[in-house]
């Protein structure tokens, strides 16, 4: 009893589809875990170039003066503490 050629080519075809898929779910969850590490490893170091990266957006603002208000596409400016 043997199997045709199609089915084998049909069943290699949904077997390297199903491996490709959960590489690409593993590689894109791998990616998102490192990528939220490295930002609470900066935030926890005060590193100062998270103001100039175009890859972090500040979307809630956590500590800021009364009054302050969050405006879209406006970068950060660093203020030295003036004494």
């Amino acid at each position: 009893m043997s199997v045709p050629i199609e089915e084998l080519a049909l069943n290699a075809t949904y077997w390297f589809a199903a491996i490709g898929i959960s590489f690409l779910t593993i590689f894109i969850l791998a990616r998102e875990v490192l990528k939220r590490w490295r930002l609470n490893y900066r935030l926890e170091n005060n590193d100062e170039t998270l103001l100039n990266d175009s890859s972090v957006k500040i979307e809630i603002l956590t500590s800021a003066p009364e009054g302050s208000s969050f405006v879209d596409s406006v970068p950060a400016v660093l203020v030295e503490k003036i004494e």
